[in-house]
């Protein structure tokens, strides 16, 4: 029996690193992303008629000091109707990069992921401890 509890106290200290060693980066890599996201604005754009180098839609709008940007919409077809508005998110340091999906999701697969290895390894602390004065 001892030997089979020391075995299982090495698993779950194998977990309980693993789970704060990895889980803690992606945790703190998701709230930057999503930090980053919240500095983003929101606005409406109107595709205009595409330049000769455009790949995708292009869009003009105005960002809230009135300054007025010109965007390309990756994944858009060149063939946009022109004058449909779009609502756009862009951040003021970068306007001329602008996206089209909000950006609140940004790094939630990671928060999501680091919150689930911070509270294995959490469990496998406790359990190791558990697990100490059991044997």
């Amino acid at each position: 029996m001892p030997d089979r509890l020391a075995a299982l106290a090495t698993i779950v200290e194998l977990f309980g690193w693993f789970g704060f060693v990895v889980g803690t980066p992606l945790l703190l890599i998701g709230a930057a992303l999503r930090s980053r996201g919240r500095q983003h604005h929101e606005t409406v754009s109107v595709v205009i008629d595409p330049p000769a180098w455009a790949r995708s839609a292009t869009v003009r709008y105005m960002d809230h000091e009135g300054e007025l940007h010109e965007a390309e919409l990756h994944g858009w077809s060149v063939a946009t109707p022109v004058e449909t508005e779009v609502v756009l998110h862009f951040h003021p340091d970068r306007p001329w990069r602008a996206r089209t999906d909000p950006p609140a999701d940004d790094g939630r697969a990671l928060r999501t992921a680091g919150l689930v290895l911070v509270v294995v390894g959490a469990v496998c602390a406790v359990a190791s401890i558990v697990l100490l004065f059991a044997g």
